[in-house]
């Protein structure tokens, strides 16, 4: 059969976010060959990130036709088989993290958790199983929320939480048995260097909002002001996670990839009304920000996802990282401050 090929397994590529980073990243910089779950529908796309690589990176990229929620990945048997027998790591990106995602989404993620854990059980070179979650697995707690906490007393914001929770506690049950390790990004936005990014929603909304607002508008503030935003650039996310994943402590452990600063609402509402020219925003008025979002023509297509965005900014929660800090100590890996990408930001959304 000759050398056995040592294989990385990415599930969500070219969909998620992290995962188009993250096959960047393997295929550059790492050592086992990256191969990529790729949906029948997404062939083209996943095609055209290719190949804009370098030759030596695109070659050792390989496309597999499936689909995590279905039995076996969707593959066929022999591919099955064949894709075990070489992979030692899986990053299972896929999960749908967006809090406007469909109840048919939210359950797609815990069968995809599923078939995912099922697949790594049938591995037996597999060192690591990376499961991207989210912060907001936390749901409606509020206040400090440590990387080891996992409960639904609190109860959940949408399906989409709901179903990591659920997806996190089915990989726990798992914990003893496989090398397990989860990531939870914070509310996740594009390259902090190039403002590349796949979904212009989230804190994108605003600066939309701001861009499509005339010149002398002063955007309202909620009540909560002072609720902490803790925003992650995708190109540091999936740094972090690499090296994490790397290090053999990282299993069966947990970890917030968020900003340890974050900033309030107001703060990062001054930062995008200077970065689009606006004046600085009034204060808590009958006119709020939820109403002026809600009402505003351009973002009629987004209505589901600005509710989703606006419930965000009204939970008022830090996230622990100290497993986070722990490995990432000395590796010259720091999450970027909003002030340093905030026009990288605006003039990404400038382009829609």
């Amino acid at each position: 059969m000759g050398t056995l090929v040592r294989s990385v397994l990415v599930t969500g590529f070219p969909g998620r976010q992290p995962a188009v980073h993250l096959v960047r990243a393997l295929a550059t910089h790492g050592e086992r060959s990256v191969c990529c779950l790729v949906s029948e529908s997404r062939q083209d796309r996943a095609l055209e990130l290719l190949d804009a690589l370098p030759a030596s990176a695109r070659e050792r990229v390989s496309l597999w036709v499936g689909d995590p929620r279905s039995m076996d990945l969707g593959l066929s048997g022999e591919e099955f088989a064949v894709l075990t027998e070489r992979v030692e790591v899986i990053h299972h990106c896929a999960s749908i993290t967006d809090p406007a995602g469909t109840q048919e989404e939210a359950a797609g993620n815990v069968r995809a958790a599923a078939e995912v854990l099922e697949f790594a059980e049938a591995a037996p070179r597999l060192k690591r199983l990376v499961f991207w979650s989210s912060a907001t697995v936390s749901g409606n707690r509020e206040g400090f929320v440590k990387e080891t906490d996992l409960d639904d007393g609190m109860g959940f914001r949408n399906p989409i939480e709901e179903s990591l929770y659920r997806a996190e506690r089915m990989l726990g049950e798992s914990a003893d048995e496989l090398p397990i390790v989860v990531l939870r990004p914070a509310l996740m936005v594009g390259d902090s260097i190039t403002g590349e990014v796949e979904d212009v929603n989230g804190l994108y909304l605003l600066i939309r909002f701001l861009l499509s607002a005339p010149d002398d508008y002063r955007i309202p503030t909620p009540s909560r002001t002072g609720v902490r935003i803790s925003a992650v650039p995708v190109d540091y996310a999936v740094k972090a996670a690499v090296h994490i994943a790397e290090d053999e402590t990282s299993i069966g452990r947990t970890f917030h990839i968020v900003d340890p600063k974050p900033v309030t609402v107001q703060h990062a509402l001054n930062l995008f009304a200077e970065a689009t020219g606006r004046p600085s925003p009034r204060e808590h008025d009958p006119l709020n920000l939820a109403t002026a979002l809600m009402r505003a023509p351009g973002l009629q297509r987004f209505r589901n996802t600005t509710r989703a965005f606006l419930d965000h900014l009204k939970t008022d929660v830090i996230y622990d990282d100290r497993n986070t800090r722990e490995l990432l100590a000395g590796a010259a890996i720091s999450c970027p401050a909003l002030e340093t990408y905030v026009d990288t930001m605006v003039a990404r959304a400038q382009q829609d």
